[in-house]
């Protein structure tokens, strides 16, 4: 299912996003909210409507708490989870420069999803010094550890509450 952000993946390069150098969401911590099987992606316009065709469809697995797919264009292979309580949960995947993180929520028992990419500069002031981050110069925010992690999703999600935008749905299709 990680990988089911494939499609997202350029949206969340493209903004100042929440990163660090190593995994802060490792094998122990991770959770296995997907269950495995055929998913397909459907991104959305700024509006917040979905585009009214899929740009990916595939098997997902898990191997080692990851979720990978054999099919192409799956830009997320190695994305992991971890729950903020409920169906919300924070959403580690690899860069070419690091480890990016964003937000994702569970629906209809768990064959929907919706993600975020958080973009550090909608992190208000008050939050950012809370949680101890700021934008560097390329306009992302650092994160050290797991700890400061979860507090940093936290703040932003109860900073931008309702407003904030959905960048794609994943629905199990088989």
């Amino acid at each position: 299912m990680l990988r089911l952000f494939g499609a997202g993946l350029a949206a969340l390069i493209l903004t100042g996003c929440f990163s660090s150098q190593e995994e802060l969401i490792g094998y122990w911590g991770a959770d296995r909210p997907i269950e495995t099987g055929l998913w397909a992606h459907w991104p959305t316009h700024p509006d917040g409507t979905e585009w009214d065709y899929e740009t990916w469809r595939g098997e997902v697995d898990l191997e080692r708490r990851r979720y990978v797919s054999d099919d192409e264009n799956f830009p997320h292979d190695g994305t992991r989870f971890r729950s903020l309580g409920e169906d919300v949960y924070i959403v580690q995947w690899a860069r070419q420069d690091g480890v990016g993180y964003g937000v994702a929520w569970l629906y209809e028992d768990g064959s929907v999803l919706s993600y975020h990419q958080p973009d550090c500069a909608d992190l208000p002031d008050e939050a950012r010094v809370e949680t101890g981050v700021s934008p560097d110069g390329e306009g992302f925010c650092r994160i050290e550890d797991l700890d400061q992690l979860e507090a940093v999703m936290r703040a932003y999600l109860d900073a931008l509450g309702g407003e904030i935008r959905v960048d794609g749905v994943y629905r199990r299709v088989g």
